[in-house]
């Protein structure tokens, strides 16, 4: 197959939130988007926005809409096949302070619980069972009719801590339900959201601005070579493990999709991509072009195109993720990522 049909597939540039009309209720000038340069993440130093800077505060900043311009805008576009748009290049995001995954990744612990409960989103404490999860919640309820349940998890309010999300997860996920939703998705079947962590890992905390250090003498022998027979210098303590992104309950790994009528997306036998294949835009065509592998790439590459998530993971990525695409926030990344 050279190319996905003209009318569906590529009019994922539209997108799952349609840029500026995802970003208005901030105030916030849309994104410019480019599709000629792979984002990666940046090697070192800061990373000018791509487009207007983010308001003061914005992190303690309370959005307006809860993903509902998202499917006003983005998810007609989707459904209709794109009417008239013909097949118009894929679109990568261009990372900005005002995109949708910076701004929820920036929210303190408490303007976050003020979203959630704003926004109505059926959701309770997680007290226990995540130690490095900012403030975990466990969802009680469905998002815009949508729910997520974990695999092999018949009951509705689930105890197992591969349920458990940190708030800024969930509001990612209450934009994304309300786009599944105009796609007649009903249930997300996930693997994990939160994982635990391995031992000795902790959360990473804050950068704090550096403060001037009055200048000290240097210790008595300093420089000085170690006498024969002395104690050798102590080796430095190795740096803690960094936790996954599951182990701060920010990630999700989405097994299947199961609309209305029973109808499922799997992606482990759907998908029917290649390791090292993009998955979006040229060459992401499906070695089985079936009327699911197309749907799953529709509403995958419409995920990454709206800056919902930092990192889209699909089966093109690795053999580790054959059966899931991982969704994930980073709060101190600078940059979009899709395999």
């Amino acid at each position: 197959m050279s190319a996905l049909p003209p009318r569906r597939a590529l009019a994922l540039g539209a997108a799952l939130i349609g840029g500026a009309a995802l970003l208005t209720p901030l105030g916030i000038a849309s994104l410019r988007r480019s599709g000629a340069e792979r984002v990666e993440p940046p090697a070192a130093g800061p990373v000018a926005s791509a487009s207007a800077a983010a308001p003061a505060d914005a992190g303690e900043l309370l959005l307006e809409d809860g993903g509902a311009s998202l499917v006003a805008d983005a998810g007609a576009g989707l459904l209709d096949g794109g009417g008239d748009a013909g097949a118009a290049p894929f679109e990568k995001p261009v990372w900005s302070a005002a995109s949708r995954a910076a701004t929820y990744g920036g929210l303190s612990s408490d303007a976050c619980d003020r979203e959630m409960k704003r926004r109505g989103i059926p959701h309770a404490p997680a007290a226990r069972g995540a130690p490095l999860v900012d403030l975990p919640v466990r969802l009680t309820g469905a998002l815009h009719g949508v729910t997520f349940r974990g695999d092999g998890v018949a009951k509705p309010r689930s105890t197992s801590p591969f349920d458990i999300a940190d708030c800024r997860l969930v509001l990612a996920l209450d934009d994304l339900a309300a786009f599944l939703a105009t796609r007649g998705i009903a249930e997300v079947v996930h693997v994990s959201m939160h994982r635990p962590a391995p031992a000795g890992a902790v959360a990473p905390k804050k950068k704090a601005q550096a403060k001037p250090q009055a200048s000290k003498k240097a210790p008595k022998g300093a420089g000085k070579a170690a006498k024969p027979g002395g104690r050798p210098p102590k080796k430095p303590a190795p740096a803690p493990a960094r936790p996954s992104q599951h182990a701060l309950g920010l990630a999700i790994d989405v097994a299947a999709l199961v609309k209305a009528d029973g109808t499922r997306l799997e992606v482990k036998a759907d998908w029917h991509g290649a390791i090292g294949a993009p998955p979006c835009g040229p060459g992401s065509e499906p070695k089985e072009p079936t009327p699911q592998a197309i749907e799953l790439r529709e509403i995958i590459c419409a995920v990454h195109a709206s800056g919902l998530f930092n990192v889209v993971l699909t089966p093109n990525a690795n053999e580790a993720h054959a059966d899931h695409f991982h969704l994930d926030i980073k709060r101190d990344a600078h940059y979009f990522l899709v395999e």
